[in-house]
């Protein structure tokens, strides 16, 4: 009896920005798809990039590469929930396999199950799918369904699917690093993962627990459900293409205009010299004292030579600028926030305009922070509805500058590089 294999994608994201990667992840899972091969996914396969911010199809872009590579079963994201339930519910009941979301309770009939038993090279494989238990706080929207705790819903499964004959447990998990607490408290034979966008292969009490960088840094992996199961994680560089599925996303890119250069930078910026960039751009923008974003909300870096898909891929989010009047006080704490994490999700935030002195003393455009002033502070409105920064609530927005987006793209075009981005490596 051969060994049953599996395919695992997670955080596609931004891939179906690039007609070539795309196509070449399509078709290194069609070249390794057979009859002891399923493939399966941890969430995040919805698009989120450039080209689904200005086409119309939005985050349903990922639609072409998904019936292509058809999953068995996958988990809804956290990033299946920015536009609402609703949505979330219409991506899993018109796209192919099993949609698999055992700890949200709510979602609408026939929108995702607990969990699925599949059949492969004479195995029974039971998989459990659980979705981020933050989901509600990440997505800074309003959702009707409530994300409950993913080791006692994984646990409750488990226990149903061994009593079913499964012979194989499988928790596909966009959890990110709670991975390794799920697998400790749980009885399963591998956690693959998603949500965190960093390589992990261990074992933990046994269990094989395994993410990769994400679909969009064009890695995948193949897991052997032996006893105990291997993994190996594999990268898209030297894989055939998909010619349909690289075509389909070519054409819709070439009509986008996003590939117009808006300016040019002295060299090219990593992700998080970019998010300095941006909140440079906020503070601009919003005729502000301080700009602020969270690093998650950054998506990429940016290359010496920018184009409008660029700095939309950078930040693709429906997003307007807020701009707050708070005081001295809510400032301080605010610098308090970029030097140690606010939370697991969403990091140390990246301000600009706001810095701590060589005496300690915290800077506003380098000058002595009053206490007792107002200033302005110009973020992405996800930062007011997200509740991520104590003080910073809808009671402090003075002003709503329109798309934050159109200010990265303006404050490029102007040739600006940013007061705390360094010209240099």
């Amino acid at each position: 009896m051969s060994t049953p294999r599996l395919l695992h994608l997670a955080d596609l994201e931004t891939i179906y920005d690039d007609h070539e990667r795309v196509g070449r992840l399509a078709g290194a899972i069609s070249a390794r798809r057979d009859e002891r091969t399923l493939v399966v996914g941890s969430g995040d396969t919805t698009a989120l990039g450039a080209l689904a911010f200005v086409r119309e199809e939005g985050r349903a872009l990922a639609r072409p590469f998904y019936e292509e590579i058809a999953p068995d079963a996958d988990t809804l994201g956290n990033h299946e929930f920015d536009f609402g339930v609703d949505a979330a519910a219409a991506w899993a009941r018109t796209t192919p396999g099993r949609h698999l979301a055992a700890n949200v309770d709510g979602l609408p009939d026939g929108a995702a199950e607990p969990s699925a038993v599949l059949e492969v090279a004479g195995t029974r494989v039971g998989f459990v799918g659980v979705t981020h238990p933050d989901t509600g706080e990440i997505a800074g929207i309003d959702l009707d369904v409530s994300f409950g705790d993913p080791v006692a819903a994984v646990r409750a499964e488990a226990e149903r699917l061994r009593s079913r004959g499964c012979d194989r447990l499988v928790f596909c998990s966009h959890c990110g690093s709670l991975d390794a607490e799920i697998a400790a408290e749980t009885d399963v034979d591998a956690v693959l993962g998603g949500h965190d966008h960093d390589r992990v292969v261990e074992r933990v009490d046994g269990t094989l627990v395994a993410r990769t960088r994400g679909g969009q840094a064009g890695e995948f992996q193949v897991v052997e459900l032996d006893d105990p199961p291997t993994v190996a994680v594999r990268t898209i560089a030297d894989e055939l293409r998909h010619d349909p599925v690289e075509v389909a996303y070519r054409e819709r890119r070439e009509a986008s205009g996003l590939d117009e250069r808006v300016g040019t930078l002295p060299r090219a910026l990593d992700r998080r010299e970019t998010a300095a960039l941006v909140a440079d751009a906020y503070r601009v923008g919003g005729d502000a004292d301080v700009g602020l974003v969270a690093p998650g909300s950054v998506r990429d870096g940016l290359p010496a030579s920018v184009t409008r898909g660029d700095v939309i891929g950078v930040v693709p989010f429906g997003s307007v600028l807020h701009v707050r009047e708070v005081s001295g006080r809510t400032v301080a704490g605010i610098l308090a926030c970029c030097e140690e994490p606010v939370d697991e999700t969403h990091g140390r935030i990246v301000a600009a305009g706001l810095e701590r002195g060589a005496d300690g003393a915290a800077l506003v455009g380098g000058e002595p922070l009053d206490p007792d002033g107002t200033y302005r502070v110009a973020s992405m409105s996800y930062l007011t509805v997200a509740d991520v920064i104590p003080g910073l609530g809808a009671d402090t927005v003075a002003e709503d500058r329109g798309p934050q987006h159109e200010h990265v793209l303006g404050y490029v075009e102007d040739g600006r590089v940013g007061t705390n981005v360094p010209s240099d490596p």
